[in-house]
């Protein structure tokens, strides 16, 4: 069967979801969707077409090390990465209107879908860029070494 990992903007909408896919979410998604007072909604998805299934560790391991690489290690939540994961291990794609969560997606080889936007059309490699001398580091450097002033985050294309 294929099948689809929703990421919590894929239910924010409540658009119809698709019918012919097994759907699955994770903890942290269920989490949001509590925090985001739809605790019905997902009740009800949760009794009929929705499962919530974790993440392998070596899975999570892997989407880590990859959003250091890219940058986006600093834009994605803790759900976005357990979203990706479990994306890897079930080889399901991914329903999602986070350009992060897409940009992650498409360097780890996992298809995706917007649900409200458009998908992204190139991956983005994030360097972090001084805002006071201008300096470049990699993307999880927060404070300039040489100045002081924190970075901003700055996307190249890969």
């Amino acid at each position: 069967m294929k099948g689809l990992v929703l990421d919590s903007s894929a239910l924010f909408y409540g658009k119809d979801l698709p019918s012919d896919f097994e759907l699955v979410i994770t903890p942290g998604v269920a989490t949001e969707l509590r925090r985001h007072d739809m605790e019905d909604r997902l009740d009800l998805l949760l009794e009929t077409r929705v499962r919530v299934l974790s993440p392998s560790k070596h899975s999570l391991v892997r989407v880590i090390s990859e959003g250091e690489r890219t940058g986006d290690s600093r834009r994605l939540s803790s759900t976005d990465k357990e979203v990706l994961a479990l994306a890897l291990d079930l080889g399901y794609e991914i329903v999602t209107d986070d350009y992060s969560v897409q940009n992650l997606a498409s360097a780890l080889g996992i298809a995706f879908r917007g649900l409200e936007q458009k998908e992204i059309r190139s991956v983005v490699t994030w360097k972090a860029k001084c805002r006071g001398c201008g300096k470049v580091f990699d993307a999880d450097v927060q404070e300039c070494d040489v100045c002081g002033s924190p970075t901003s985050m700055k996307g190249g294309k890969r």
